[in-house]
This record gives C-alpha cells, sequence and structure tokens, in this order.
C-alpha cells in the first residue's frame, strides 16, 4: 500500500490543531499558566498557517504564502514569550515585534527571487532557530531547570533546531529550484512535525509538572504564617535526622500562653496578628542557625536545632521567649497586645526513631513551663 502524502499532511494538521486548541483552553481554563495561553494561541495560529499552505491551489498567492508564513512567524515568537511567561519574567514584546517584522520585511524583499521557495524555507527555518534558541536560553537559565520537564524540552529543542539545519542545508542544495518536489524534504517536515507534537506535550508536561509541585508546596505550608505545617515538619526532620546520624539534636515545642484570651478579647483578627509576628521573629531569631521550624497547630509552634546550634538550645529558646514579651504587639486594627510563650525543649542525638521520642519530652519540658506559671522555659531531664 501507497502512502498518500496529502492525506498525511491532513491528518497532521488535523491532530496538531486538536492539540494545540486543547492546550489553549487548558490555559484559558487555568489563568495562572500564562505560557498555556501563549502556546496555545501560537499553536492555533500555526495550524492556521497550515490550512492556508495547503489552500494554495484555490487561494491567491499572498494569502497562502506570505500571510501564512508571516502568521508563522507570530506563532514561532510566542514560543519565546511563552517561556518567559512560564518563568514569570517580563515578556519582551516590542524585540518580539521587532523580529517578527525583520523577519516579514525579509519575506517580502525575497518574494520576487526565482529561488523564492528555497530561500523562503531558509528563511523561515532561521527564524525558527532563531525564537527556539531564545527559548532554550529561557529554559537553561531557569532555577528549575533540573526537572524532568526542563530536560525534556531542551531536548527537544535542539533536536528541532538540528532539523531545521538540514532544512536549511537541503535548501541552500536545491539553490535553483526542485526543492517542493524533493522527497527529503518532505521527509524533514514530517519529522520536524512530529517532534513539535512531542514538544507542544512537553511543554504541557512542564505546565503541570510547575502546578503539582507548587500545590505539594500549599499543602505543606501553614496559609497563615507561611511555615511549614505539622506534616511538612516531621517530613523535613526525620530527612535531617537521616542525613546526620549521630548528631547532636535539640527540639524546642513552643505554645503561647492564654491565647485564646487574645482571641476572645481583642478578636481572631488580632489573635491572626499575633501568629504572624511570631513567625516573623521565629525566622528573625532562628535564620543564622539553619534551623527547621513550623506552626504545629493552633498555637504551637516546634523547632529543630542540629550540631552547634542544638547545644546553644537553652540560650536560643530564652532569646525568642524574651524578644516576644519585650515589646506590645501591634495589631492590624491598631490595637496593642502583650504576649508571651512558655518552651519546653528535649535534646539527644538523631537515630531511628529520635523524634518521636524528642517530641514527647518537649511537651513534658513545656507542660513543667506551664506548671511554673508560663512565660519560661524548661528543658527535658536529658541533657543537652
Amino acid at each position: 500500500m501507497q502512502l498518500h502524502l496529502g492525506t498525511l499532511y491532513v491528518v497532521q494538521l488535523t491532530t496538531f490543531s486538536l492539540l494545540t486548541l486543547a492546550v489553549l483552553l487548558m490555559g484559558l481554563r487555568y489563568p495562572q499558566e500564562q505560557a498555556l495561553r501563549h502556546w496555545g494561541i501560537g499553536g492555533v495560529l500555526a495550524s492556521i498557517s497550515m490550512l492556508l499552505i495547503a489552500l494554495r491551489p484555490v487561494i491567491p498567492a499572498w494569502l497562502s504564502v506570505d500571510l501564512a508564513n508571516i502568521v508563522l512567524f507570530v506563532a514561532l515568537s510566542l514560543t519565546w514569550s511563552g517561556a518567559l511567561a512560564l518563568e514569570q519574567r517580563p515578556v519582551r514584546w516590542r524585540v518580539q515585534l521587532a523580529l517578527v517584522l525583520l523577519a516579514s520585511v525579509l519575506l517580502v524583499g525575497i518574494s520576487n527571487s526565482p529561488a523564492y521557495f528555497e530561500q523562503r524555507a531558509a528563511l523561515y527555518s532561521a527564524c525558527y532557530m532563531l525564537f527556539n534558541l531564545l527559548t532554550l536560553k529561557v529554559f537553561i537559565s531557569s532555577p528549575h531547570r533540573r526537572r524532568l520537564g526542563y530536560r525534556l524540552i531542551c531536548t527537544l529543542v535542539l533536536l528541532l533546531m538540528l532539523g531545521q539545519i538540514a532544512r536549511i542545508t537541503l535548501a541552500m542544495y536545491f539553490g535553483h529550484g526542485g526543492l517542493a518536489g524533493s522527497p527529503y524534504f518532505a521527509l524533514a517536515n514530517f519529522v520536524l512535525i512530529l517532534l513539535e507534537f512531542a514538544k507542544i506535550l512537553a511543554l504541557i508536561f512542564v505546565c503541570f509538572e510547575g502546578l503539582e509541585i507548587r500545590l505539594y508546596q500549599l499543602a505543606m505550608r501553614d496559609p497563615l504564617t507561611g511555615l511549614y505545617n505539622r506534616r511538612a515538619f516531621h517530613e523535613q526532620a526525620q530527612q535531617r535526622l537521616a542525613a546526620q546520624a549521630g548528631a547532636t539534636v535539640a527540639l524546642l515545642v513552643l505554645d503561647l500562653d492564654y491565647f485564646k484570651q487574645v482571641n476572645d478579647r481583642y478578636g481572631h483578627q488580632a489573635g491572626d496578628d499575633v501568629l504572624v509576628h511570631l513567625a516573623r521573629l521565629l525566622h528573625a531569631q532562628l535564620a543564622p542557625f539553619d534551623a527547621l521550624y513550623a506552626r504545629s497547630g493552633g498555637e504551637e509552634f516546634v523547632m529543630m536545632l542540629t550540631g552547634n546550634a542544638a547545644n546553644l538550645a537553652p540560650v536560643i529558646a530564652e532569646s525568642i521567649r524574651s524578644a516576644l514579651a519585650a515589646y506590645a504587639i501591634q495589631t492590624s486594627d491598631g490595637q496593642q497586645v502583650l504576649q508571651t510563650t512558655s518552651i519546653g525543649i528535649a535534646g539527644g542525638t538523631s537515630a531511628q526513631g529520635a523524634l518521636r521520642q524528642l517530641v514527647m519530652e518537649a511537651d513534658m519540658a513545656l507542660y513543667q513551663a506551664k506548671q511554673h506559671g508560663r512565660n519560661c522555659v524548661r528543658s527535658s531531664t536529658q541533657a543537652l
């Protein structure tokens, strides 16, 4: 059975159009995914351009050739702007427009050349490589470049650029005509379209890979204070203990004194302001020590110190306690709230099951702090 190239082109065009339309719809469905909208619009424009090219026998040449290629240049530029949008970097619309206009002027300039088809193919490939080089630069310079999706995109873009180099080579070889009827040119176009399919799927994967990571991070954070939540703390703590086997460890459990009375007297917004203030205080106090800290629930916070910092746990805890008690907290509605805290400390060495034991001992030390009048620091019987 002989393969009919016209039928194959129609199948490819239909599939490509549906795929890019799906990308655009996903971009509209998820407003935060601006990159999908750029790539979706670019894909739809590319589909329109390919349709105009396919209709060349029945529509004017300026429409099926000149306009179709200019639309392709715009579609190519949206690959770059989509990458910038993905990285939340400013889209350089002026540069993008200038490059599209330059390519369009060059296209019109060669329209009367005897080897117009070959030169047009070379111009498109050069424009394609330029915008994909800019796209590649964005992905390579990204802090997320080690992600699977980013590496996949970079690989596909490099393969596509190699394909365009082969296309330019063919255009130079058939510099005096004959490129349109070359089976090698048809094969190169077929392979490039397949790679474009793969690139579109990879772009979708990159967006949803990032979305999955953001959702995971949101699930690990306390929405009010921005600190880790209880689940995240336990996961991170276990990892640290496993990575620093035998190291000295200190666990601090902090509880705000009479916090329910703050909510009852000043209102829940004031209570939230107190929690946010404490979160900022912990960040300032613990940042020099590479500490792990979280809001474990309600008015309770938990901290873990390792190495030399663990030996300073009583000093650090007292510094946190005194800093919180020293000044009244200014709430968002102008009220002044005096807040104190009780802190329990447990210490030991990192080992299997150490975290659970440390939490139990720190809770006991916190209970002792509350029994001794609150607004104080107490350590468990295990020496630090």
